[in-house]
């Protein structure tokens, strides 16, 4: 059989499954092109329309969070017509700047002493960003830690150290080593301060090597492994 032939054996072969199927094809044509457009309609005229009202209403709110008036961000002032970063975050979620009210709000209720509500915003939160990653986790380990749990709180703040990677590692092993001792996880607070004095021991000029230094005789001994 030459190549026409075979290519004509395909073609009828199309043909004779389309027809012996056709409401099933036009079905599933009907339904790509449904797909499609919805696609379509979301990427290129829904969303940035979101996006823009979003950051209108995030411009105004942004100022008050600069201005640690944290009541209206979490509140929004009627009045003044003023959206609340609460309700950005949970109408516009699918946008940047909702993305950034739910940051907004979090550190808001974080500052306000609502540790459940801090948390469930910065829960929502989604940043690539290298430099404030870290600084979200450690606000979540914040909360935690207020709220009493030690174990969880030295579990962020030490994956906060390991996110930056930087001389501010120090300052989160530090916290996560101090969060460690009050859960009686004393191996794991040792942990942390040894790897300061490893990998961080010029950070803030030495500062936390001495602390580190310091902690890691004084753990050992409650340990019991001083050699």
């Amino acid at each position: 059989m030459d190549i026409k032939q075979q290519a004509g054996k395909i073609v009828n072969n199309i043909k004779s499954y389309y027809e012996e199927n056709r409401k099933k094809v036009n079905y599933i044509s009907i339904g790509v092109i449904g797909i499609t457009a919805l696609v379509v309609g979301w990427n290129y005229y829904y969303l940035p329309k979101q996006e823009a009202e979003a950051a209108e209403k995030f411009k105004k709110i942004h100022h008050f969070f600069a201005k640690d008036s944290f009541d209206i961000v979490i509140k929004g002032d009627k009045k003044r017509k003023i959206t609340s970063a609460v309700e950005i975050a949970d109408k516009y979620s699918f946008t940047a700047k909702g993305n950034e009210a739910a940051l907004v709000a979090g550190l808001a209720y974080l500052n306000k002493g609502d540790f459940d509500n801090a948390l469930d915003y910065l829960n929502k939160v989604e940043a690539n960003d290298r430099g404030l990653n870290p600084a979200i986790i450690a606000a979540k380990a914040t909360c935690y830690s207020e709220k009493g749990d030690y174990k969880k709180a030295a579990g962020l703040f030490e994956r906060a150290a390991k996110e930056c990677d930087n001389d501010l590692s120090a300052g989160y092993y530090v916290r996560a080593a101090q969060h460690y001792e009050k859960a009686e996880k004393l191996s794991d607070a040792l942990s942390c301060y040894e790897t300061i004095a490893k990998k961080y021991s010029t950070a803030e000029d030495g500062r936390y090597l001495q602390t580190a230094e310091l902690n890691i005789y004084r753990l050992k001994g409650l340990i019991g492994d001083l050699n």
